[in-house]
Formats: C-alpha cells, structure tokens, sequence
C-alpha cells in the first residue's frame, strides 16, 4: 500500500526516528502505527515507545472538588491560542462548576447534565454555541469522578503546567487523626506529583499482571526478539528477560517506581515512612492520571 508523508510525519513525532527507517516500518505493517512501533522496538531501533498516543491537542486538564467527590476532566481545542481564549477557559471553569454540583457518573452522563449558568444548555449544547463563535472545532473528551466512602479516606489532587498534566489520588488510613495530620497531607502531595512526574500505569505489579497482561506478554515477546538478536548465549537468556522485565515493573508499578524527591529509594519506602510518623497503616485505593491531548 501506499504510505502517506503525513503517516511517515505522525510516526517520526512519536519515535524521534528517521524518515526512512519509519516509512519502511509503516510498508512492513501496511501502515498500522502501532505495530510499526511495536516494529521498530523489536528491532532495537527505539527504546521504549515514549511518545506513542500522543495526539495534537490543546486545551486544558481541570479538577474541581468539595468535601466529598473530586472530579478531573479534560475539554481540547485545536490550537494552543484557542486555548489560552478568555471564552474558553470561561467555558471550563463553568463546567467545572456545574459538574462538582450535579455529580454526574461518566463522560456521557456529564455530557448531558443541564447547568443552570448557561440558562439549562448542556455541555454538548454549549459547546456548539462556542464552536459557532470561536470557528474551532471544541471537545469536552475526558471526565472522571473519585468520591469520599468513608470517613477513613482523603483525596489528593495536583495540576501541573497550567494544566497539562492533573492528578487525583485517594488515600486511606486507619484513624481519622491519621487523616488530618499534617504527613498524611504530605504524603498525599507528594503521591499526586509523582504519578504526574513518572506516569505509573497501576498501583504495583500485582496490579499489572491483572489489568495489562497484555502489555505485560507484549513486552516479554519484545525482549525475546531483543535477545534472540543480541547475539548471547541462549542460557543467559532468560536472565536477560527478567531482568528486563523487572525494569517494566519499577518504570510502570507506583509502588516501584522511584521516588521522585530521593530516587534512590521507592516510594513504597516512603509510604512505609509516613506509616511510622502517624502510627497508622496507609492504603492507596486509586488514582486516574490525564495527561493533555494523549489517548488513553
């Protein structure tokens, strides 16, 4: 088939490669990006796929919260000067306000939920009368809802980069003194900025092997591909596999991951920490990372 310049242009922004090296990527899977990429890391030509789903949008990642529920949701525009448009942002804090009131459960519902600012006009509706009026293409694309069960739980939130990247994180303890202290504050600060800052795609490892043993069996066949070209003896090979896939698991596992403020040590170790200055043992029950303009 015929590959496109601008397929050939998608595939470079997301790999940092060569013209020539991912327009023969795209020609051997028949112009399937994610396979092209899945291509070029068996052959050694990438690391890691680090710029994969991402996608050119602007706009803004926003959370609202009261004392029971936090809400993080995601509203995109075509170009950044949109973006920063008073109309805009007018348009986000608005719908901020409206959903953190009437509560809704998805993306459709909230989609749909009539916000009595805008005289009963729903999101959807309103941002017709905002395309019409700014002549770019708007879209409310994200939305999710973390609410307080008991009084044993805290929700912690963190925006980065004016609204690049935001965070919500819930945390629970044993005691309500717990709770309220001050290194249980702490700690929930310092959780959202390192899910922001390092991208964990599950709680630990456990998590992992359960919600993406897909990903995890993706990787494992990319590292014996890797091996098998190494040109190593084949006994040092499965070694080699583990080793690579225990460096998966500190990349991707919250828990593994190193901690941001002191990388040499985890941030289990610094959960572990906080449990002995409050005398009480932490739990993370969730969180939900957006990241502005990348898939999900």
């Amino acid at each position: 088939m015929e590959i496109s310049a601008a397929l050939v242009k998608e595939l470079r922004e997301k790999t940092g490669l060569g013209m020539m090296i991912c327009k023969q990527a795209l020609i051997d899977t028949n112009g399937d990006m994610n396979k092209a990429i899945e291509v070029l890391r068996k052959q050694g030509q990438m690391t890691a796929a680090k710029r994969a789903g991402k996608a050119a949008k602007q706009g803004k990642v926003s959370i609202v919260s009261d004392d029971n529920a936090t809400i993080i949701y995601e509203v995109n525009s075509e170009t950044d000067f949109v973006a920063r448009n008073e109309d805009f942002l007018n348009f986000i804090n608005i719908l901020g306000k409206c959903l953190i009131e009437k509560k809704p459960q998805d993306l459709a519902a909230a989609k749909s939920i009539k916000c009595d600012a805008w005289d009963g006009l729903t999101p959807n509706e309103k941002i017709l009368e905002l395309i019409a009026k700014i002549g770019e293409n708007i879209s409310f694309r994200r939305y999710k809802i973390e609410t307080i069960s008991s009084s044993n739980e805290k929700i912690f939130s963190y925006i980065h980069g004016e609204g690049k990247i935001g965070v919500i994180v819930k945390l629970a303890a044993t005691s309500q003194e717990a709770i309220n202290s001050s290194a249980f504050s702490q700690l929930g600060k310092d959780l959202a900025m390192q899910i922001a800052a390092s991208n964990p795609i599950a709680i630990d490892r456990n998590a992992i092997n359960k919600n993406f043993s897909s990903l995890v069996e993706k990787e494992k066949e990319i590292y014996y591909t890797q091996v098998q070209a190494s040109g190593k003896p084949e006994k040092v090979w499965p070694k080699i596999i583990e080793g690579k896939l225990e460096k998966f698991y500190k990349d991707f596992a919250l828990l593994e991951q190193p901690f941001i403020r002191e990388p040499e040590r985890c941030v289990l170790e610094r959960i572990k920490d906080a449990e002995k200055e409050i005398s009480s043992a932490i739990t993370i029950i969730s969180f939900t990372r957006f990241e502005l303009g990348v898939e999900e």
